[in-house]
């Protein structure tokens, strides 16, 4: 036990650090992006700047959530404090969201009212882009927890979205044709868009506790549950997860005839151990008696 807890501890603190320096990195991209737009003039690199902006706050709650997910169940939080990165991502999203809509006004503006672009300044930063994005894509994809994982498809976006700049800007560099950053700039927004719903889908269906098994998966863990249990039926099975990454488990059995304390107790530890088959971590057992008037006068 105290191995396993320790190892927790170390994969926790190791899942910290690679969030902070994923955070830091963006943070110091953000503002790179920021003078890279005003010198460039490009709207591509502002929107990516707003949507950098967007995961420097996911990566900074991530990092801070991370710390206090661990934190034990209190009087105050009785389930504990991992559903706290739920409410960092509703947060992240919605804000992404917002960005999204300025840029999209922005780019439409600039397509009637269009600026010349330096292509060479384009390909500079997204070199840059490429190469800070990918540092922080390799940290983040060796964690296991959903938020690594969760930031690690937002770096790899934004890696694949440099690479359109750098195409874009190799085109500028020959052709004067300051639309196609405008067109980049909607493009990127709408994969976004593509992105915030997606997230927020997930966050939706972790906050009404949508059961984490598949339709199927659960049916064959109620069948399961209910071969064990010979002596009665599976009266209750509910399956939650925190935060989309844990499940959790209330089973509630009703037995038919009393059994003895060591039937009991074994048919606890199979049940447990079906649902932990089904990469259920905690489940709660209950055992109600529902014995009948013929069996009491039976026995």
């Amino acid at each position: 036990m105290k191995k396993n807890r320790r190892k927790a501890e170390n994969s926790g603190k190791g899942s910290e650090n690679r969030i902070l320096v994923a955070f830091l990195l963006n943070l110091f991209f953000t503002f790179v992006e920021v003078v890279g737009s005003m010198l460039t003039g490009s709207v591509t690199i502002l929107s990516d700047a707003i949507h950098d902006f967007g995961d420097c706050i996911a990566l900074g709650m991530a990092w801070r959530m991370e710390k206090l997910s661990r934190r034990p169940a209190n009087e105050r939080y009785q389930f504990g404090y991992r559903r706290f990165s739920v409410v960092a991502g509703l947060i992240n999203n919605m804000i992404l969201l917002m960005g999204g809509v300025v840029l999209i006004v922005t780019s439409v503006q600039r397509f009637f009212d269009p600026r010349p672009i330096n292509g060479r300044g384009m390909l500079a930063f997204a070199v840059f882009g490429i190469l800070i994005n990918g540092i922080a894509m390799v940290l983040t994809a060796r964690g296991k927890s959903i938020n690594e994982k969760t930031i690690s498809m937002h770096m790899l976006e934004d890696v694949l979205t440099w690479v359109a700049v750098f195409a874009v800007g190799v085109v500028m560099c020959f052709y004067e044709l300051p639309v196609l950053d405008s067109v980049l700039s909607v493009g990127m927004t709408f994969v976004i868009f593509v992105g915030v719903l997606r997230n927020l889908k997930k966050i939706f269906g972790i906050i009404t506790l949508r059961s984490p098994l598949t339709l199927r998966e659960y049916r064959d863990l109620q069948e399961a549950l209910t071969q064990l249990n010979a002596l009665g039926v599976v009266e209750e099975l509910r399956v939650y997860s925190l935060d989309g990454e844990d499940k959790n488990a209330e089973v509630c059995l009703v037995l038919y005839e009393e059994v003895a304390a060591e039937d009991l107790m074994q048919l606890d530890m199979q049940t447990r151990r079906c649902c932990e088959s089904y990469g259920i971590a905690k489940a709660v057992i209950q055992v109600r008696y529902e014995i009948s008037r013929e069996n009491e006068s039976v026995r």
